[in-house]
């Protein structure tokens, strides 16, 4: 089997989890025995990335949506186009028109009337109308991450026949239990998307707990006002960029609480990264986890339930090691199993 990939950027060239998925994706079907070849954005003179082959245009990732005629030049050697949506999908659609190919499209995000909440009036339809350009197609098979986000699509106008799911995974090697302090986590973009602001709330609400904020993104300065303006001791900043270095993966396995308060979410790898480090979940985000969900846009709610587990802390350590045990059902290998598995459907189908 030969699968094409695109996506608007793909590593050493990153801006979210997109990238990190994409490659993932690739590394995990190039072991499978899958021939995998990436048309992405980026410096031509990088013909690879970790022994993946890449195909990278010298432009903007935004003008990904004008490379329709690349990617069918390159899309006549393999048997599916795989792409992913925002800048890539419109045009992976419409190379697989032209060269007769099928095409899967894996959704990171949809979100349909929430990006209102995440942009407001002006930006929110806008964002409306771009994802549904993109992603209102007849693609061969649409793949989501998560069965809410799978329901978010298909509130949008995505036939649920086309549809699928494949839960993504992490690499449980790097995530440790370590003795537990008593601190918040969040970590991930400071963006408004993901609930920060919500977050600074709660902590302005909790004096007494410590609030430990990993990321980076284009809120921060303001969150720092925030912090600074109320003269909130408890929250400290971290840089996402050291992610590589043992300290990252140290914070997850010495956080007692992991919180992820996003106003619309497609998986949440942040929080499954804590289920097996051992915390216990705060979150919007109902992955399964032992916690607390609490609902998008309430502060109140989200001070509420991090001081139920703080007032709690034995049943709130309990939690953090039963999700250690349903973070397992997450690997990578079985989601580039389930990829496999559709694409030999959607083969059989175009026969």
């Amino acid at each position: 089997m030969k699968v094409l990939i695109t996506h608007e950027l793909f590593m050493p060239d990153f801006a979210g989890g997109g990238e990190r998925l994409a490659y993932e994706m690739a590394a995990g079907l190039q072991k499978k025995g899958v021939e995998v070849q990436v048309l992405t954005t980026g410096d031509p003179k990088i013909k690879s990335y970790k022994g993946i082959p890449t195909t990278r245009i010298p432009i903007n990732r935004y003008m990904m949506n004008f490379t329709a005629l690349n990617i069918a030049q390159l899309a006549k050697d393999y048997d599916i186009i795989q792409t992913m949506n925002y800048n890539a999908a419109l045009p992976a659609w419409i190379a697989g028109k032209l060269v007769d190919k099928p095409v899967v499209c894996l959704v990171t995000g949809v979100y349909g009337h929430r990006w209102m909440q995440m942009r407001g009036p002006v930006f929110g339809i806008a964002s409306q109308l771009v994802e549904a350009l993109q992603l209102n197609h007849d693609f061969d098979r649409i793949v989501f991450l998560s069965e809410f986000s799978r329901r978010w699509g298909i509130e949008t106008g995505i036939p649920g026949e086309l549809t699928d799911v494949a839960n993504p995974g992490i690499e449980h090697r790097l995530f440790k239990q370590k003795k537990k302090e008593w601190y918040v986590l969040f970590m991930g973009r400071f963006a408004r998307q993901k609930g920060v602001y919500d977050l600074l709330e709660a902590a302005r609400q909790l004096p007494d707990i410590k609030f430990k904020l990993v990321g980076w993104g284009e809120e921060e300065q303001k969150m720092r006002e925030f912090v600074a303006r109320n003269a909130m001791s408890n929250v400290e900043f971290y840089n996402y960029t050291f992610r590589s270095g043992r300290p990252f993966f140290d914070m997850y396995a010495h956080a007692a609480v992991l919180c992820q308060p996003s106003l619309a979410e497609s998986f949440g790898f942040t929080i499954v990264e804590g289920m097996a480090s051992g915390c216990a979940i705060v979150s919007t985000v109902d992955l399964g986890y032992k916690g607390m969900v609490v609902q998008p846009n309430d502060p109140g709610g989200l001070a509420e339930a991090i001081r139920r587990l703080f007032d709690n802390r034995k049943a709130t350590l309990g939690m953090g090691r039963e999700n250690v045990k349903l973070a397992r059902q997450y690997t990578w290998g079985k989601f580039v199993e389930k990829m496999i598995s559709i694409y030999k459907e959607v083969l059989k189908e175009k026969k």
